[in-house]
């Protein structure tokens, strides 16, 4: 997996693009670095995942906030996340989505950016 991310300052929203097949090791280190950055600079998330493939289990994915955050990190999962998939991944991601808005972590699933940007807008 590759990604390089820029920042819109207007919105303040860093936009993470990510390349390849994701996999849990690597999503998990630029995962933790990502929220620390908009941690720091009080923005929201948006990760376009359209480009990637996720190799990332449904297990993992039910256990990923308490897999790899501990409690001092709490503020890390609580920052505003949307998540842009490929067709191929959209069952996944929902899943994702409604687990983690189970546990109140504000993360939404879109297939298209206009709909994403407007729900960050909301924070």
């Amino acid at each position: 997996m590759e990604y390089n991310f820029t920042m819109n300052s207007n919105n303040k929203i860093i936009i993470v693009q990510t390349t390849g097949d994701l996999f849990k090791s690597e999503m998990a280190e630029m995962d933790k670095c990502i929220r620390t950055k908009a941690n720091e600079l009080k923005y929201k998330i948006l990760f376009d995942f359209r480009l990637s493939k996720s190799r990332i289990s449904i297990a993992d994915a039910y256990f990923w906030f308490t897999d790899f955050y501990k409690d001092d990190e709490r503020i890390l999962i609580s920052i505003p996340t949307a998540h842009l998939s490929s067709v191929e991944d959209e069952d996944f991601f929902r899943f994702f989505e409604t687990t983690t808005n189970n546990s109140g972590i504000p993360i939404k699933m879109f297939m298209e950016n206009k709909q994403a940007f407007e729900w960050l807008k909301q924070f």
